[in-house]
């Protein structure tokens, strides 16, 4: 009896035993098929995130690594600045492993988590492609940083060989992946003397003089010695923009005068004076209309900045409320010419604070004397502009630059003549 009690405990015991691993069994492979699941789900997720981040047109989402692909194994090899715009290659078989994107007519990738997705490339401002290249290269170090106006575009573990498009106290400019970026002369090896280009440069520029523009059809009046009918304007601008013209900025004019820059022969300056009747509702319009450049000296203290507002005008001062006759002795009586240093400084503070702190200043009547310049000296000007009807050389004092004044008489002839 004790022998079958033991036998049928043994039975028991091996009975519960395999039931025990039977149900072991069966929740391993439960949770081994729950974990596969899962691991498929996750799969599935990362498959998407990747294929989600892929477009043809992207921009980085941060400062990120760029890659190349030795034998399969991805190397970092440079680095590529926040808001970059990228084209990729086509890419129609996404897998998991595809953590790495090309960019287009590149040996460069980037990782996908460093980029989204944008519906076109912003319009690239290609006004540098006007300038004439040095006969000089910069040679860089093995490892180059090219610059935008944001900071860090590129930086690559090599050396380049480019052609100098603008010479800085601190750095030099080239075109690299359709832009114009800078280079820090500190990762600059050697300039090279090369033959770049023998097209004709620039020798000197005429910075010309508008003030207010009407339409005679609506019946406006003004003084034809200082205005100029729409048509007129219309004229000039048609002028140069058949003939091929840059309308030069304030940064291209500061360059020419210091030598470094070279800019077509065909170039000229567009100013317009205090910012009264028409040049928001005649320039404006046409300047957009024929897509040339020109500069606002604006009078704060009568007229409104926002008034003003237009991707074809720069806007820079003409003094807060400066521009009253009779406040110092000769010529018109500019104020700027013998008014308390203090009360100028604080006229020309306001203006600079209005206008984006600019440092380029027009003369009200054109007068000045030593006194007005070593207060917009002071003031934290760097340039000034007066009359004297003629042309703007390298080395010109830059607070002195002349300017040719049109009135209402001047005939396209004569512009054309002015500007040639």
């Amino acid at each position: 009896m004790k022998k079958k009690t033991i036998a049928m405990f043994i039975i028991c015991l091996i009975l519960l035993i395999g039931v025990i691993i039977s149900i072991y069994i069966i929740n391993k492979k439960n949770q081994l098929a729950k974990e596969h699941e899962l691991t498929l789900q996750k799969q599935e997720q990362l498959l998407a995130e990747i294929k989600g981040k892929y477009n043809k047109l992207v921009k980085t989402n941060k400062e990120a690594k760029l890659f190349s692909n030795l034998d399969g194994q991805y190397v970092e090899s440079g680095r590529i600045g926040d808001k970059i715009e990228l084209t990729l290659e086509d890419m129609p078989n996404i897998t998991l492993e595809t953590k790495y994107f090309k960019i287009k007519d590149k040996e460069y990738y980037i990782h996908y988590d460093d980029i989204d997705k944008i519906e076109k490339l912003s319009k690239k401002d290609d006004r540098y492609k006007r300038y004439i290249p040095f006969n000089e290269n910069i040679v860089t170090k093995d490892t180059t940083t090219f610059y935008n106006e944001s900071g860090l575009a590129y930086t690559f573990n090599k050396s380049f060989n480019l052609p100098i498009l603008i010479k800085e106290e601190n750095k030099y400019y080239v075109e690299f992946e359709g832009q114009l970026l800078s280079v820090k002369k500190e990762d600059v090896i050697r300039v090279e003397v090369v033959d770049n280009s023998k097209a004709e440069t620039l020798k000197s520029v005429s910075v010309v003089a508008y003030h207010f523009f009407y339409d005679k059809k609506a019946g406006e009046v003004c003084d034809e010695t200082i205005c100029h009918t729409t048509d007129q304007f219309e004229s000039h601008l048609k002028y140069l923009k058949d003939n091929n013209y840059l309308t030069m900025t304030m940064k291209e004019l500061d360059l020419f005068i210091d030598g470094n820059i070279k800019l077509p022969k065909k170039s000229v300056v567009i100013t317009i004076d205090d910012g009264a009747m028409g040049v928001s509702n005649k320039a404006i319009p046409l300047l957009e209309k024929y897509d040339l450049h020109a500069t606002l000296f604006l009078i704060t203290a009568w007229f409104k900045k926002q008034d003003f507002i237009s991707p074809n005008l720069e806007i820079h001062s003409h003094g807060d409320n400066l521009h009253n006759p009779g406040i110092c002795p000769g010529g018109q009586g500019g104020a700027i010419k013998c008014l308390d240093k203090e009360e100028l400084l604080k006229d020309l503070a306001k203006a600079r604070s209005i206008l984006d702190n600019t440092t380029i200043f027009c003369y009200p009547f054109y007068e000045y004397n030593d006194y007005a310049i070593s207060v917009l000296k002071e003031a934290g000007f760097t340039m000034a502009f007066r009359g004297g009807e003629t042309k703007v050389k390298p080395g010109v004092d830059k607070f002195k630059i002349p300017r040719f004044t049109f009135y209402g008489s001047t005939t396209l002839s004569q512009f054309i003549a002015t500007i040639s």
